[in-house]
């Protein structure tokens, strides 16, 4: 059997052929058309807040926080344990990368972050990340931003990078309400994916309408730059896309949590593997649904990988290495990680996707089971 990473979630043609035909023969391509305005309408209705769409996630992130007054060199904390593209955006937002540890659910550690601000001054910013889709410990975390902000005299800022968690919820909150702004990736690997763009979701309308003008350039009207920018826009072919895939959010989530329930199960019964946390009070998109090794196993992870890949089934390390092992952002890196290190050399992202059948997740779980058989 061979099995893939995933398997994109996309509408069928029959669904977008008319819009794509429409916006073929009056070339509005582009330049914010009615698709993408419906889709940030649709988007905004959908979390609650108001919402801008742009052309990446990271693009989203840079926007952002330039859009909140990020200075050059002030710092911004990330946990380590997380894509490139969080400490990319922050080096091209021109700030500093702080790096943080993270807890055993593998999202940002909210004592270990109050050290960090006891210890750090110029912190411009926190961002948490909704580690495979599951969200962050957001309300501990704004606890200790808002005291810190307290002692300082200055607003510490909250952006979530939300890439893995359109759909997810904490507590019966959505993903997209917490912090000052939370970003998503929009690529095709996602649940709600235009197959490539992001967006920006926020409380403050204010903060939203300057990323407007920020995506194009910054211009304000008439050619007139007030603002720092560069071409951030979503075309209205990957709008069209995102409209048909919201209509699908709420299906697309619960075959993923009927699956993902089935496949913990088979894994935990067959194995000593140990799946990734999933609280009670969460909803969780499993963007990428990951598992550690177990303890006897911790130093054969690769061994596990290339195992699984003579089964004919696909993985990733996500995310190894941590980003303060890179070699690009080791000139940021004051301190080791102990936790990052040692959760990053057990993590293994196994195939999952929303039509993933019973007989394929048995056969990754048999694999799994005699991986260990074969390793320990």
């Amino acid at each position: 059997m061979q099995i893939p990473l995933i398997k994109p979630d996309l509408p069928v043609f029959e669904a977008v052929e008319g819009p794509f035909r429409e916006i073929l023969a009056n070339g509005k391509i582009t330049n914010f058309g009615k698709h993408v305005l419906q889709f940030e309408k649709n988007a905004a209705d959908y979390l609650g807040v108001h919402t801008a769409t742009v052309s990446s996630g990271t693009m989203a992130m840079v926007l952002t926080l330039q859009a909140l007054g990020l200075q050059k060199g002030q710092k911004v904390i990330l946990p380590s344990f997380t894509f490139i593209a969080t400490g990319q955006a922050v080096l091209y937002a021109n700030g500093i990368p702080v790096f943080t540890e993270v807890c055993d659910e593998l999202t940002l550690c909210p004592k270990d972050l109050a050290g960090l601000l006891e210890n750090h001054e110029d912190v411009f910013g926190v961002i948490p990340v909704h580690m495979y889709g599951l969200p962050a410990r957001t309300d501990e975390i704004e606890q200790v931003v808002r005291a810190a902000s307290k002692k300082r005299g200055n607003q510490i800022r909250v952006i979530c990078d939300a890439a893995h968690a359109f759909g997810s919820q904490r507590d019966g909150q959505k993903v997209g309400t917490f912090g000052d702004a939370e970003v998503f990736s929009l690529s095709v690997t996602k649940i709600v994916g235009t197959v490539e763009g992001g967006l920006v979701a926020s409380h403050d309308v204010e903060l939203i309408q300057r990323i407007c003008k920020m995506r194009n350039y910054g211009i304000e009207a008439s050619y007139n730059a007030f603002w720092p920018g560069m071409n951030g826009k979503m075309s209205e072919f990957h709008a069209i896309i995102g409209i048909e895939n919201l209509k699908c959010l709420d299906h697309l989530m619960t075959e993923r949590t009927k699956r993902a329930r089935y496949y913990f199960d088979r894994i935990r019964k067959m194995s000593g593997f140990i799946p990734c946390a999933w609280p009670d009070n969460v909803v969780h998109t499993f963007k990428d649904l990951t598992i550690q090794t177990p303890e006897h196993l911790q130093c054969k992870r690769d061994s596990v990988i290339a195992f699984l890949k003579d089964r004919g089934i696909e993985t990733r390390a996500y995310f190894f290495p941590p980003l303060h092992e890179q070699r690009f952002f080791q000139a940021y890196v004051d301190r080791p990680l102990p936790a990052t290190e040692r959760f990053s050399r057990r993590v293994i992202t196994l195939p999952f996707f929303t039509t993933i059948t019973e007989e394929q997740m048995d056969y990754v779980a048999d694999a799994l089971a005699d991986a260990e058989r074969s390793l320990q």
